[in-house]
């Protein structure tokens, strides 16, 4: 009989029931992983399983209602008759892109453009209206205006005639035309249809705007104001029709008005940069100088591809005799498109009084060919051979 040799009490084997406690426990660990793993990869199997606050499932967002098409219209309006350009053009921008073929909005989209001075948009614009529908008079008129802001006469006069023969009660139709005339040196006409225009619809801002401008043409200025002054109560939130009736205060040698009317423009639409041009414009001319580089350079700074506040403060350095300044700042508006004769024979001049006279005489040239029977543009020549011809030619530069 073999001898135990294991002093003491022997050891008992664990009880059968821990070891299905730790079956289940290692079972129940290993499930919980399995629902991290399918969670983590976008699987979401109950609710009921506790995930980490990461893993937790997110509730699909409810889908934003997209604007129809007739409430951006309405918005687009409410914008271009408070003023607000850009934004009018924004959501008629929106309701074509819902209805690509709404010609109505591509018309009512070309004035806001004009205004923006965005000439080659508008006339998009305006040719995608007639495009779709060219019967409609609205459509026609649209782009005659865009035309005629844009330089296009001819084209222009042609359409608004057009207008009017399709409903000759457009009233627009005969405002624009007599606009268009006004630009092509034909008073008696441009006045004829712009009373046409006012007869058919006295509440009609362009009626009323091309009647004070016709009369402007004119050089009736005080006949003009009132025309100017009951388009504005008719539009208040026109920038534009302030920049018209102060003009012509300006015209009148009425600066006090003149520069009221154009703070008052400043008020309704203060980052319109031709506001404060005209305002530093009518300074120069009422001979306020520092006030007017300050508002010049406020006009180029909203605008720096904006040519006309560059050409203004060209000639208020001009006239200070600082011909380094008024060669750079003329010299800007016209590589901006600048093209008003006095840019070319001021900048000549200044170019002389610098002493560069071949720079000069061929800014002079320029403007000789634009006008060669110009006073000004021959007193320029004459400056020229007064101050570089028969004079010493510049010692040669050692190379």
């Amino acid at each position: 009989m073999p001898v135990d040799l294991y002093i003491g009490p022997k050891k008992r084997g664990a009880p059968w029931w821990q070891g299905c406690l730790l079956s289940l426990l290692i079972l129940i660990v290993g499930a919980y992983f399995i629902v991290l793993l399918l969670a983590s990869n976008g699987i979401y199997v109950s609710s009921a399983v506790p995930l980490p606050e990461q893993l937790q499932p997110t509730p699909t967002p409810s889908p934003t209602p997209t604007e129809s098409a007739a409430t951006h219209m309405q918005k687009a309006d409410a914008f271009f008759a408070d003023g607000q350009l850009e934004a009018a053009v924004a959501d008629y921008q929106m309701v074509v892109a819902l209805e690509p073929v709404n010609d109505v909005a591509y018309a009512k989209m070309t004035k806001p453009l004009i205004l923006l001075r965005k000439y080659e948009e508008a006339i998009q614009a305006a040719r995608r209206a007639v495009q779709i529908n060219e019967q409609r008079p609205e459509n026609l008129g649209a782009l005659a205006e865009a035309l005629d802001w844009h330089g296009d006469y001819t084209e222009a006069l042609d359409l608004a005639l057009r207008a009017t023969e399709l409903n000759p009660n457009y009233a627009e139709g005969y405002a624009y035309a007599a606009e268009i005339y006004a630009d092509m040196n034909r008073p008696d006409r441009a006045l004829a249809m712009a009373q046409k225009a006012v007869q058919l619809k006295d509440s009609s801002v362009d009626a009323h705007r091309n009647l004070a401008y016709a009369y402007e043409t004119m050089g009736k200025y005080r006949t003009a104001i009132p025309e100017y002054q009951r388009a504005i109560q008719l539009a208040p939130k026109f920038a534009y029709l302030y920049i018209s009736l102060a003009r012509n205060y300006r015209a009148l040698g009425n600066f006090k008005d003149a520069i009221a009317t154009l703070q008052q423009a400043q008020k309704i639409d203060p980052k319109n940069p031709q506001v404060y041009d005209e305002l530093g414009w009518t300074y120069a001319i009422s001979g306020d100088s520092a006030r007017a580089v300050a508002q010049l350079k406020s006009a180029i700074k909203m605008d720096p591809n904006y040519e006309v506040p560059y050409g203004h403060l060209g000639h208020v350095y001009f006239v200070q005799q600082d011909w380094e300044d008024a060669v750079a700042n003329l010299q800007k508006a016209i590589e901006l498109g600048g093209s008003r004769l006095e840019y070319f024979y001021k900048l000549g001049i200044s170019y002389v009084n610098l002493k560069d006279c071949a720079k000069g005489r061929d800014w002079i040239d320029k403007a000789l060919q634009i006008n060669s029977q110009d006073e000004a543009v021959q007193g320029a020549l004459s400056w020229y051979r007064q101050h570089c011809e028969g004079a010493p030619p510049p010692t040669p530069k050692k190379k």
